[in-house]
């Protein structure tokens, strides 16, 4: 088994991971915030409109957000790593077959 030592890691690569993982959630936040905006259009009830239009709009904002953190803990994961060490992992090498 080898160990490998993680020291840094790329500010856009976690900017990309993360919009990639919360891509979903968000996704279905809209889908709600649509659906809910159709609904109240529909019915003729502003209250729902008043509901549904944040739901649309805010998981884009919550998309760079969440990004920007990524970047900053990834930013201060490297900077902490340099100076005490990083992640230390595991790795045991399989035979393709």
């Amino acid at each position: 088994m080898k160990k490998i030592e993680i020291k840094e890691i790329g500010a856009k690569s976690a900017f990309k991971a993360t919009v990639y993982l919360s891509l979903i959630p968000l996704a279905f936040m809209s889908a709600i915030g649509i659906l809910i905006t159709i609904i109240g259009l529909a019915i003729g009830q502003s209250a729902m409109l008043v509901a549904g239009i944040p739901y649309i709009i805010l998981p884009i904002i919550f998309l760079f957000i969440y990004g920007l953190i990524g970047m900053l803990s990834a930013f201060i994961y490297s900077k902490f790593a340099m100076k005490f060490g990083g992640l230390e992992i595991s790795v045991e090498e399989k035979d393709q077959k």
